[in-house]
C-alpha cells in the first residue's frame, strides 16, 4: 500500500544498509580499542519476516510439480492455463525481490536488537550500540551480513548467541581475520586494520578475461591518456558491452573500500 511505500522510501533515504564511511569508522574503532570481533550471515533473512500486504504469487510449469511433491495437498489447487500447470498461492513471508521485503526484514531485525537493549544509531540506522560490562558493544549490518564487536570475546559470543535464537544459523567467525562484504579484514596487534579485496578483484579480472584476455599488468590504471576520448574506436560487441558496466560497478565497489587509487580511473 501507499503508506508502506512511503515508509520504504523514507528508510532508503536514511540507510537500509550500513553506509561505507560509518562501516569503515567501526572497523577503525574496533582496531584502535582492540575489540573482539565476530561476523556472520543470517540465512534466508527475508523469510523471517511476515508479509503484511495481500500478495498473490503465481507458479507455472515445473515449479508446480516441485511444490506438490513437498506438499501433496497443493495438488487440489492446481489449474491448467494454456496447457501448463498453474498454482496460485498467497505469500505469507517476505520474499526476495518484493519491494516491501527489505523494509519488513529491516524492521524485524532492528526491533529485535532494540528488544535486546540496543540503541539504533541516529546517523546510520544499520548500526546499533549497547553498553555491556562498562564497554560499548556495536552491531553493524548490511542487509543480512552482521558484524558484532566488544572488548570481551564472551560478550560477542553471547550477543551472537542471542541473535541465533530468533534467526538461527549465523555460523559466526570470531577472531582477528574476517571476510565481510567481499573485504578480507585483518585486525593487527599495532591497533591498525588492513583491508584487502584480492580474491574479489581476481574474480572481476577472470570474468573480463573470457572475451578480453588480460595478458599484462600495470602499476596504475590511470595512464597518460586517461582523459583522451578516441572517437574512432569501434563499438564493443554485444557480449563485451554487457560485461563492461558489470565490471565497472564491481571495481567501483572495490574503489570505495580499499583501492582508492583506482577511483578516478
Amino acid at each position: 500500500g501507499r503508506p508502506q511505500r512511503e515508509e520504504y522510501d523514507k528508510l532508503e533515504k536514511s540507510s537500509a544498509t550500513c553506509h561505507t564511511d560509518p562501516l569503515m569508522m567501526t572497523l577503525v574503532i574496533e582496531a584502535s580499542e582492540q575489540r573482539s570481533v565476530g561476523t556472520g550471515h543470517v540465512p534466508g533473512a527475508y523469510l523471517h519476516a511476515y508479509m503484511k500486504d495481500f500478495i498473490i504469487i503465481k507458479f507455472v510449469g515445473p515449479s508446480v510439480g516441485i511444490l506438490c511433491t513437498t506438499n501433496p495437498e497443493y495438488r487440489q489447487y492446481v489449474t491448467i492455463e494454456k496447457g501448463q500447470e498453474v498454482l496460485y498461492m498467497q505469500l505469507r513471508k517476505a520474499l526476495f525481490r518484493c519491494i516491501i521485503s527489505a523494509l519488513l526484514w529491516y524492521k524485524l531485525f532492528a526491533s529485535t536488537l532494540q528488544q535486546m537493549g540496543f540503541e539504533i544509531n541516529p546517523y546510520d540506522t544499520c548500526i546499533a550500540n549497547k553498553t555491556i560490562n562498562g564497554k560499548q558493544c556495536t552491531i553493524t549490518w548490511y542487509v543480512d551480513d552482521v558484524k558484532v564487536s566488544h572488548a570481551e570475546k564472551s560478550v560477542v559470543e553471547s550477543v551472537i548467541g542471542a541473535m541465533n535464537k530468533p534467526f538461527g544459523g549465523l555460523n559466526p567467525t570470531i577472531g582477528d581475520t574476517h571476510t565481510y562484504l567481499g573485504m578480507d579484514i585483518k585486525f593487527n596487534k599495532d591497533k591498525t586494520v588492513t583491508i584487502r579485496m584480492r580474491q574479489y578483484v581476481d574474480k572481476v579480472i577472470a570474468s573480463f578475461s573470457e572475451p578480453c584476455p588480460v595478458t599484462s599488468s600495470t602499476t596504475s590504471p590511470a595512464r597518460g591518456n586517461l582523459f583522451t576520448v578516441d572517437t574512432m574506436s569501434p563499438k564493443l560487441g554485444k557480449d563485451k558491452a554487457a560485461l563492461f558496466p558489470h565490471c565497472v560497478v564491481k571495481l567501483l565497489y572495490v574503489s570505495k573500500r580499499c583501492q582508492l587509487d583506482i577511483l578516478l580511473a
